[in-house]
């Protein structure tokens, strides 16, 4: 059985639907996160989650209990807020035992808890201090010790990191995935940062317009989209045009490449192909070769690869990423010409315009027999 399940939930406000027949079931001790662009619906599911806000319908389920009719309070849910919502008159100390004081735990069990939580949230020493006294990093360890104090079955998060510069984001992101791990507890996170969402999850939900569109672990996301939008949303795309050949392979800018075309999608007359950045390989033009040939627009150095922008001889803008050294030995510079090549099984064909069709993960960029 599901720890959690939300069935058929639908929240609308006015003539906007933020949660749009939303259904899903987490299992005990998994981490799941809902990821998506703002105003996609988010947030407005893990506060039905929380008991924050009310469902117009659909069922939601804790441990098989029925408790979309339940206050938060009822739950036995944690709730670690975007701005962190810290009392500034109360200690490190207070602000962790808070729930359990008003809950009219003994002091003594209070004592203890707090403790034992500052120990795992690395905030041992600085019970004593007030929020406006650590650093947001600190403030957002304390934030998620409040949330666990009182011991819940789920722990919801709402883009508790977005306050934060990037280094500190992907040190804490590490460490709230140590502490639920440590604990057992079963955790909704909720951000819009992609990378976040495949870094710190056991299973991703990609959510646009009040639906989610994908669930799965973050490299079945990443690698197999269901469609155009997920491509999108979870790392960068490169879209090519593409039309069937009639023997089994779909013709890009002049070339073919091999490609098992899903039965869905076998007929279409146009195609979309998409490619990531690190699955395209460039070199110099030889002359008399075979190859896809476009300028280099522009590059960015970013450490351990260069992000290169190419315009195509079909006048496509592509984003391609090389490995420093590999480009070092290319010396390339801005407005000269180079080969492109998409490597075997990096392109992913979906219909002509259709974000949320069916796709394969079967190409190899090599000419067909004969061309």
């Amino acid at each position: 059985m599901a720890q959690l399940s939300f069935q058929g939930i639908v929240k609308t406000f006015g003539d906007v639907t933020a949660v749009n027949d939303v259904s899903m079931d987490i299992a005990s001790g998994e981490f799941v996160t809902l990821v998506g662009a703002s105003g996609c619906g988010k947030t407005t599911l893990l506060r039905i989650i929380a008991g924050f806000t009310k469902p117009d319908s659909g069922e939601l389920s804790i441990d098989g209990r029925r408790v979309e009719g339940l206050p938060p309070s009822k739950r036995e849910v944690g709730f670690v807020f975007q701005s962190y919502a810290l009392f500034p008159t109360q200690t490190v100390a207070q602000n962790i035992g808070f729930s359990l004081s008003i809950r009219r735990r003994p002091k003594s069990e209070i004592a203890e808890r707090v403790k034992e939580l500052c120990e795992l949230t690395r905030l041992g020493g600085m019970e004593d201090r007030y929020p406006h006294e650590l650093s947001g990093g600190q403030q957002q360890r304390v934030a998620l010790a409040r949330a666990l104090a009182p011991n819940p079955s789920i722990l919801l998060l709402d883009e508790p990191l977005s306050a934060l510069d990037a280094k500190i984001r992907a040190h804490l992101r590490t460490e709230i995935r140590a502490v639920v791990d440590r604990l057992g507890i079963t955790t909704v996170y909720v951000t819009h940062d992609q990378e976040e969402a495949l870094s710190i999850s056991d299973r991703v939900a990609v959510m646009n317009d009040g639906m989610i569109l994908q669930v799965g672990a973050p490299m079945e996301v990443y690698l197999r989209p269901a469609g155009l939008f997920v491509a999108d949303f979870i790392g960068t795309t490169n879209h090519l045009q593409g039309r069937p050949t009639g023997d089994g392979k779909i013709e890009i800018e002049g070339r073919p490449v091999a490609v098992e075309v899903p039965g869905a999608l076998r007929g279409q007359d146009a195609y979309t192909v998409c490619v990531r950045p690190e699955n395209i390989d460039l070199s110099r033009p030889e002359s008399g070769a075979d190859a896809r040939v476009g300028k280099l627009s522009s590059f960015s150095f970013l450490g351990q690869t260069v992000r290169a922008h190419l315009l195509t001889q079909g006048g496509v803008d592509i984003v391609v990423d090389v490995a420093t050294d590999d480009w070092l030995a290319l010396a390339l510079a801005a407005g000269d010409e180079v080969a492109w090549r998409i490597r075997p099984g990096g392109a992913i064909v979906f219909a002509a315009g259709d974000e949320d069709g069916p796709s394969s993960w079967a190409a190899e960029d090599k000419p067909a027999e004969g061309s």
